[in-house]
């Protein structure tokens, strides 16, 4: 059975705001929502060492043109995973050296292109020939969002499909509303673990 929990990075003027009831519009926006899930049956306590690929993630992307990965996002990210990860009093080793468990950190970006269509001719539910005839008005928008995800995944543990068992799992997002992705990522990592008492030697 897997367990989820949910938290929300709220700055610091959020937490003077003692009279506000819930967070702003613009809180929700500039924050990052962190969601978490793991496999209540494991022991995590059993693992003693992990490995993963400093300073660099993985990206799925849609968009050949994507530039979410500039200077120094992958290496402040993985840097904390890594010292949450220790603080937890796990080893980190070279994939060579058997570790009990991997981590993949990868972000999935998803850059959408959608269309309206209206049409000025239609009045009161009726069209009529009397306001003439218009060409439809056609109306572009385009999404992108792009979210951070975590997995610890077992070595020793497959599924039946062939594949590690991922016996926990990060979700933090939107990267791409946060007007600081790097530091907001960084918290919202701190969180995700703080969230994950459960990973612990």
């Amino acid at each position: 059975m897997r367990t989820r929990l949910f938290g929300l990075i709220i700055g610091f003027a959020f937490g003077l705001s003692g009279c506000e009831p819930s967070p702003s519009t613009e809180e929700l926006t500039r924050d990052l929502l962190v969601q978490t899930e793991f496999d209540n049956a494991i022991d995590f306590k059993s693992y003693n060492t992990y490995t993963f690929p400093l300073d660099t993630l993985g990206l799925v992307s849609n968009n050949v043109s994507d530039t979410l990965i500039l200077g120094d996002y992958a290496k402040k990210v993985t840097a904390e995973i890594k010292l949450n990860m220790d603080s937890r009093g796990y080893t980190y080793v070279a994939v060579n050296q058997n570790p009990d468990l991997g981590i993949n950190a990868f972000i999935v970006n998803d850059f959408s292109v959608f269309q309206t269509i209206s049409y000025p001719r239609y009045y009161g539910g009726y069209y009529s020939p009397y306001y003439g005839y218009y060409y439809p008005i056609v109306n572009t928008y385009a999404s992108n969002s792009a979210i951070l995800i975590l997995q610890l995944v077992d070595f020793n543990k497959i599924t039946s499909q062939g594949q590690f068992k991922v016996i926990w799992t990060c979700y933090i997002g939107d990267i791409l509303a946060s007007p600081d992705p790097t530091q907001q990522s960084v918290n919202a990592i701190t969180q995700a673990f703080a969230q994950s008492q459960i990973i612990s030697k």
